[in-house]
């Protein structure tokens, strides 16, 4: 104990700074990590808000009182982008700031509005792997919708090197072969078979098989 209280007589500064200097940055820590909490609740809320809005119901005689209406699909879209660019101009870097670019997109093409394509590709190439795919997966039917086969098809293709939460590997694969036997169905047969090597015994396989049935 005297070889102790002798050392901290001699060193006391030293101590006294070191404990006051872990005592700040385990203070600082914790008020960072309950300021990006709070951050990350109010852009989920406000992505929320925006997602409530996009599947609102349209107006309709059986419509129950009280219940958020709108007359179309465009200004219902209209409507929720505003929500998510609000969502993206205050919390871009968090998650729920990378996904309403995602929904912004898919507001847009309810919107026929021009910069959908350009929206959905900016979210395509976001840091977050489950918007990404999200991203491409729009996209891909965005361009079956333009008749653009040929860039869905290499989207659908890069999703089958993947296997995301939102959109499992097969689900890619199967889109990608359902494409293809529009126009080439020799390479959609392999896909079919392709899925019944890799997921057996499951509706996945069932599925190809028939799929693969008819399209003999």
């Amino acid at each position: 104990m005297d070889a102790a209280y002798e050392f901290f007589l001699q060193h006391q500064q030293r101590i006294i700074t070191a404990a006051v200097v872990v005592v700040v940055v385990v203070g600082l820590g914790w008020a960072f990590f309950a300021w990006r909490s709070a951050r990350n609740q109010k852009a989920a809320a406000m992505l929320a808000q925006g997602l409530n809005t996009l599947h609102a119901p349209l107006l309709s005689p059986n419509t129950p009182n009280g219940v958020s209406t709108y007359a179309s699909v465009e200004t219902r879209a209209a409507a929720a982008a505003k929500q998510f660019q609000a969502t993206i101009d205050q919390y871009p870097s968090t998650e729920s700031g990378q996904f309403a670019l995602y929904y912004l997109g898919l507001a847009q093409v309810d919107m026929k509005n021009p910069n959908a394509e350009k929206t959905l590709t900016t979210a395509s190439n976001s840091s977050d792997a489950s918007v990404a795919a999200a991203a491409k997966h729009a996209l891909a039917n965005y361009d079956i919708q333009q008749n653009k086969l040929a860039q869905a098809h290499a989207l659908l293709l890069q999703l089958t090197q993947q296997n995301s939460t939102l959109l499992p590997r097969s689900v890619a694969m199967m889109e990608l072969a359902d494409l293809d036997r529009t126009y080439n169905p020799k390479e959609a047969a392999q896909y079919y078979r392709q899925l019944q090597a890799d997921y057996p015994a499951t509706a996945t396989a069932q599925q190809a098989q028939q799929q693969l049935a008819s399209l003999k």
